[in-house]
């Protein structure tokens, strides 16, 4: 890989362009902030997502997206996604990316897609059906967490190749229960958001903590590292955790009453950046001034537009990546897998928190749309077209 890029696509790498203008390494730089020491598994995937879709293989693309299931017309393999909650645009299109990676194969005949909308006995139904189904790959967002492991082991155990994505965590032994996990390392992106908001030297000492569904193990693995790195830094502490099921309202909710209870809120650290935009309501609604730093994982437009609106100096937002892009690269190792190439069972993608600037906010896509994703920008206006 080449270490250094044109200025040119150095700024272009902050904004959404179509994946198919692009090599795999612009690609890579744009998703994950470097082209050194990245993982073979990423690189092949980048390799895959750089690939332009047909007219044709587009249309395919948004029908199975809407329909959760399609036939390729060619092929023999069935792949499968179980999402253990799909009802939000981040998890939208999340799916989306995995299904533009799987119509690169030209191995596989049939796509499938199931959310278990938060409920574990959802999900574990929903893995058993792809079992009876003989599917070739199941990739899991796996939310319920260790509950799974069971169906998980039941599912190697029938021949089918199962990666686990973003964080979500099943227990067990990754490379023998299941081909590999795949993620960020978690535990850092919660030293990282403290690391952040310190560095950003908030007007009061108070962090909330800001969670996704009740108990699921992203959240729950990031906020325990928080926590720690927290006693590095006297002058700030975490003051309350809240439930937001990763929606806009569940935001809205949730630091609505926060902000009833508490006068020294400085920060909120989350995983999901359009849905802290239920968090800036709460604010306009409470007539409280938006004087925080938030530090996020995702990178959804939309937030960043509000921020650009308010134009308050004291409003600070850092972001990590969207991590859409984690699904292909679950669906590219499992084929890499049955391909009989060499697999990590435990997989690192790389990231770097970064702060918003002005000029990130384009309002020709659509607000839920995330500035690192690799689905095109023609294809996310189709998908949240009103």
């Amino acid at each position: 890989m080449k270490k250094m890029l044109s200025a040119a696509l150095l700024l272009s790498a902050a904004m959404i362009v179509p994946a198919a203008a692009q090599t795999a390494e612009e690609l890579m730089k744009k998703a994950l902030g470097t082209t050194e020491g990245v993982n073979p598994v990423l690189v092949e995937s980048f390799e895959h997502a750089a690939m332009a879709l047909t007219p044709e293989q587009q249309e395919l693309a948004l029908k199975c997206w809407k329909d959760s299931v399609c036939e390729t017309g060619q092929g023999t393999l069935t792949v499968a996604y179980a999402d253990g909650f799909g009802e939000n645009v981040w998890r939208r299109v999340t799916a989306m990316e995995f299904i533009a990676q799987a119509l690169t194969y030209p191995e596989v005949k049939k796509i499938i897609y199931t959310s278990a909308r938060g409920d574990a006995s959802k999900a574990i139904a929903d893995m058993r059906s792809y079992i009876a189904q003989k599917v070739d790959v199941i990739v899991m967002f796996a939310d319920a967490g260790e509950a799974l492991l069971p169906v998980v082991k039941e599912a190697t155990e029938a021949g089918i190749l199962v990666t686990v994505h973003n964080g979500t965590y099943v227990g067990g032994e990754a490379g023998k229960d299941f081909v590999s996990s795949i993620a960020e390392d978690i535990c850092k992106l919660g030293v990282d958001f403290v690391k952040a908001v310190a560095d950003s030297k908030p007007m009061q000492p108070g962090i909330v903590a800001l969670g996704g569904t009740p108990g699921n193990p992203l959240s729950a693995t990031w906020q325990g590292c928080a926590d720690k790195e927290v006693a590095n830094h006297p002058d700030l502490k975490i003051i309350a955790k809240a439930d937001t099921n990763w929606t806009q309202e569940g935001n809205f909710e949730a630091v609505s009453g926060l902000l009833a209870q508490h006068d020294d809120i400085g920060a909120y650290i989350y995983e999901y950046a359009d849905g802290f935009r239920g968090a800036v309501r709460a604010y306009e609604s409470s007539a409280k001034p938006l004087d925080v730093v938030v530090a996020l994982r995702t990178d959804e437009q939309g937030l960043f537009c509000d921020w650009e609106k308010a134009d308050n100096p004291n409003f600070k937002i850092f972001y990590s990546s969207g991590q859409n892009f984690q699904s292909r690269f679950a669906l590219t190792a499992a084929m890499m897998k049955k391909a009989g190439k060499a697999v990590d069972p435990n997989i690192n993608v790389p990231f770097a928190m970064k702060p918003v600037v002005k000029g990130m906010c384009d309002p020709a896509l659509p607000l839920d749309a995330s500035v690192s994703t690799l689905v095109p920008a023609d294809m996310m206006k189709k998908m949240f077209a009103q």
